[in-house]
Protein backbone atom coordinates (compact mmCIF):
# COMPACT_ATOMS: atom_id res chain seq x y z
CA UNK A 1 0.00 0.00 0.00
CA UNK A 2 2.40 2.69 -1.38
CA UNK A 3 -0.24 5.44 -2.34
CA UNK A 4 -3.22 7.34 -1.18
CA UNK A 5 -5.71 7.04 -1.58
CA UNK A 6 -5.55 3.40 -0.79
CA UNK A 7 -7.42 0.48 -3.06
CA UNK A 8 -9.80 -1.62 -1.32
CA UNK A 9 -8.83 -4.56 -2.45
CA UNK A 10 -5.39 -3.59 -0.32
CA UNK A 11 -6.92 -2.54 2.70
CA UNK A 12 -9.04 -5.69 2.88
CA UNK A 13 -5.66 -7.50 1.92
CA UNK A 14 -4.20 -6.25 4.93
CA UNK A 15 -7.40 -7.09 7.35
CA UNK A 16 -7.19 -10.52 5.83
CA UNK A 17 -3.80 -11.10 6.81
CA UNK A 18 -4.24 -9.50 10.45
CA UNK A 19 -4.43 -12.59 13.07
CA UNK A 20 -7.19 -11.46 15.23
CA UNK A 21 -6.00 -14.01 18.19
CA UNK A 22 -5.75 -12.55 21.21
CA UNK A 23 -3.26 -15.16 21.80
CA UNK A 24 -0.56 -13.88 19.44
CA UNK A 25 1.32 -11.00 19.86
CA UNK A 26 1.60 -8.60 17.19
CA UNK A 27 3.72 -5.41 15.94
CA UNK A 28 3.16 -3.33 13.03
CA UNK A 29 5.56 -1.63 10.93
CA UNK A 30 4.26 0.74 8.63
CA UNK A 31 6.49 2.50 6.14
CA UNK A 32 5.48 5.71 3.81
CA UNK A 33 6.45 8.76 2.04
CA UNK A 34 7.99 8.80 -1.03
CA UNK A 35 5.20 7.59 -3.44
CA UNK A 36 3.24 10.63 -2.15
CA UNK A 37 6.33 13.11 -2.99
CA UNK A 38 6.52 13.14 0.82
CA UNK A 39 2.78 14.81 1.06
CA UNK A 40 1.87 15.22 4.62
CA UNK A 41 -1.24 15.69 4.52
CA UNK A 42 -1.57 12.66 2.15
CA UNK A 43 0.63 10.30 4.13
CA UNK A 44 -1.51 11.37 7.46
CA UNK A 45 -4.52 9.83 5.66
CA UNK A 46 -2.62 7.08 4.77
CA UNK A 47 -1.35 6.23 8.17
CA UNK A 48 -4.79 7.05 10.09
CA UNK A 49 -6.33 4.60 7.18
CA UNK A 50 -3.49 1.85 8.15
CA UNK A 51 -4.47 2.81 12.07
CA UNK A 52 -8.55 2.08 12.17
CA UNK A 53 -8.37 -0.83 9.08
CA UNK A 54 -5.84 -2.22 11.99
CA UNK A 55 -7.71 -1.39 15.41
CA UNK A 56 -10.92 -2.56 12.87
CA UNK A 57 -10.02 -6.15 12.54
CA UNK A 58 -8.34 -6.05 16.11
CA UNK A 59 -11.18 -4.70 18.01
CA UNK A 60 -8.60 -3.24 20.76
CA UNK A 61 -9.14 -4.65 23.76
CA UNK A 62 -8.54 -3.12 27.30
CA UNK A 63 -7.41 -5.51 30.03
CA UNK A 64 -5.75 -4.81 33.47
CA UNK A 65 -1.79 -4.10 33.36
CA UNK A 66 -0.28 -7.13 35.39
CA UNK A 67 1.83 -4.71 38.08
CA UNK A 68 -0.99 -2.03 38.66
CA UNK A 69 -4.69 -1.52 38.71
CA UNK A 70 -4.73 0.75 35.77
CA UNK A 71 -6.55 -0.44 32.36
CA UNK A 72 -4.33 -0.11 29.07
CA UNK A 73 -5.08 -1.31 25.47
CA UNK A 74 -3.65 -4.15 24.72
CA UNK A 75 -3.91 -2.89 20.99
CA UNK A 76 -0.47 -3.76 19.28
CA UNK A 77 2.60 -1.69 18.77
CA UNK A 78 3.08 0.47 16.04
CA UNK A 79 6.00 1.30 14.35
CA UNK A 80 6.50 4.07 12.01
CA UNK A 81 9.60 4.56 9.80
CA UNK A 82 10.45 6.94 7.14
CA UNK A 83 12.29 7.34 4.11
CA UNK A 84 16.38 7.41 4.04
CA UNK A 85 18.03 10.60 2.82
CA UNK A 86 18.25 10.87 -0.70
CA UNK A 87 21.55 10.43 -1.97
CA UNK A 88 23.81 11.98 -4.91
CA UNK A 89 22.48 10.58 -8.04
CA UNK A 90 18.48 10.57 -7.05
CA UNK A 91 16.98 11.75 -10.19
CA UNK A 92 17.09 15.64 -10.67
CA UNK A 93 13.20 16.10 -11.45
CA UNK A 94 12.69 14.98 -7.67
CA UNK A 95 14.80 17.25 -6.12
CA UNK A 96 12.52 19.45 -5.07
CA UNK A 97 9.52 17.16 -3.94
CA UNK A 98 11.96 14.30 -2.92
CA UNK A 99 15.46 15.84 -2.13
CA UNK A 100 17.21 16.28 1.72
CA UNK A 101 15.48 19.63 2.59
CA UNK A 102 11.52 17.97 1.33
CA UNK A 103 12.78 14.57 3.22
CA UNK A 104 13.68 16.51 6.58
CA UNK A 105 10.70 18.64 6.73
CA UNK A 106 8.94 15.06 6.17
CA UNK A 107 10.28 13.32 8.72
CA UNK A 108 9.73 16.05 11.47
CA UNK A 109 6.43 16.50 10.33
CA UNK A 110 5.36 12.90 10.15
CA UNK A 111 7.07 12.25 13.86
CA UNK A 112 3.94 14.78 15.23
CA UNK A 113 1.94 12.56 13.41
CA UNK A 114 2.94 9.49 15.06
CA UNK A 115 2.96 11.43 18.44
CA UNK A 116 -0.77 12.59 17.83
CA UNK A 117 -1.82 8.88 17.04
CA UNK A 118 0.47 7.33 20.17
CA UNK A 119 2.45 5.24 17.85
CA UNK A 120 6.55 5.27 17.57
CA UNK A 121 8.49 6.77 15.19
CA UNK A 122 12.15 6.02 13.64
CA UNK A 123 13.25 8.85 11.42
CA UNK A 124 15.94 7.28 8.91
CA UNK A 125 16.96 10.50 7.19
CA UNK A 126 19.64 11.41 9.84
CA UNK A 127 21.20 7.63 9.63
CA UNK A 128 21.58 7.33 6.09
CA UNK A 129 22.78 11.02 5.03
CA UNK A 130 26.21 9.69 4.59
CA UNK A 131 24.87 6.47 3.71
CA UNK A 132 25.79 5.04 -0.41
CA UNK A 133 22.50 5.20 -1.87
CA UNK A 134 22.91 3.29 -4.93
CA UNK A 135 20.63 4.67 -7.38
CA UNK A 136 20.07 7.70 -5.21
CA UNK A 137 16.86 6.39 -3.36
CA UNK A 138 17.64 2.64 -2.20
CA UNK A 139 20.40 2.38 0.38
CA UNK A 140 23.06 -0.75 -0.05
CA UNK A 141 23.03 -4.26 2.22
CA UNK A 142 24.92 -2.28 4.97
CA UNK A 143 22.47 0.29 4.95
CA UNK A 144 19.48 -1.58 5.27
CA UNK A 145 21.05 -4.19 7.38
CA UNK A 146 21.46 -1.25 9.98
CA UNK A 147 17.94 -0.03 9.78
CA UNK A 148 16.69 -3.29 10.24
CA UNK A 149 18.82 -3.79 13.44
CA UNK A 150 16.65 -0.83 14.47
CA UNK A 151 13.79 -2.36 13.73
CA UNK A 152 14.76 -5.54 15.88
CA UNK A 153 16.07 -3.29 18.53
CA UNK A 154 12.40 -1.48 18.91
CA UNK A 155 11.22 -5.06 18.68
CA UNK A 156 13.19 -6.05 21.68
CA UNK A 157 11.93 -3.27 23.87
CA UNK A 158 8.38 -3.96 23.58
CA UNK A 159 6.47 -5.51 26.81
CA UNK A 160 5.77 -8.95 27.18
Amino acid sequence: MVRWPIANEELQRLKDAIDASPESRKAFILGHGLWNDLRVDESTAWVHTVLTSIESKLKPRFGKHPKDKRRRSTTPPILLLTPNAAGEKKADKFLISQGNKALVRFEHAMGQVAAKYGIDHLGTWNMSIQARLYDGVHMDMRGNLVKAMMVLNWLDKLEG
